[in-house]
């Protein structure tokens, strides 16, 4: 099976945003906004593919350096604002 493992990263870091964040308090949780804000949050981030246990272990200590991280972030968080602002639905 392959799998991008930025999906993960991302999917992590904005559940942890919209529920820690007092800024994202009033803006909208539902599935097809969370989805929108993954989307164009991975259409920004370069794909790291990985097929197996052993690169799972490898892809999160990769994700655990400074660069990563905060690319990761910075893409979540232009997401979450541009979807708020634009939803696809009432």
């Amino acid at each position: 099976m392959v799998v991008n493992y930025l999906e993960v990263c991302v999917e992590n870091y904005l559940h942890k945003l919209l529920e820690t964040d007092p800024n994202y308090n009033d803006i909208c949780k539902c599935e097809q906004c969370a989805d929108d804000i993954m989307a164009m949050a991975l259409n920004n981030l370069k794909p790291y593919y990985i097929t197996s246990k052993k690169g799972e272990v490898f892809a999160e200590y990769s994700s655990l350096e400074c660069q990563n991280h905060a690319e990761v972030v910075k893409e979540v968080i232009k997401a979450i604002e541009f979807i708020s602002k634009n939803k696809n639905h009432e």
